[in-house]
């Protein structure tokens, strides 16, 4: 499934975040953007380094002010909540797609 877009409520994005510098914000949404489109995150530092486009060393710094919005692995509960009521949405949509192509079909056949 593609997700060529994803939900992002600035106003709790700017409450969690207030907090961060410019470094740090940028390297977020990198990571919370990977998150989106590959479904998550490796858990390795070298990996998320290239992700956030930083050296290691930059990625050394920024790194203890972002662990905390991740659960182990790197796992991000809130994009795995909308991650799966987007697949939920793209179910419902593709059975009705299915449905409705079923539908017409016979209706033409009569």
């Amino acid at each position: 499934m593609s997700r060529p877009w994803m939900p992002f409520y600035i106003s709790d994005y700017i409450a969690d975040t207030m907090h961060l510098g410019t470094l740090e914000h940028g390297a977020y949404v990198l990571l919370i953007a990977h998150y989106w489109r590959h479904g998550g995150l490796p858990d390795d530092d070298l990996k998320l380094a290239r992700i956030v486009r930083a050296t290691a060393e930059q990625w050394s710094e920024i790194r203890p002010a972002l662990r905390p919005f991740f659960s182990e692995g790197w796992t991000h509960k809130r994009i795995d909540s909308e991650l799966a009521q987007a697949a939920e949405k793209y179910e419902r949509r593709a059975s009705a797609g299915r449905s409705g192509g079923l539908a017409s079909g016979s209706a033409r056949r009569s």
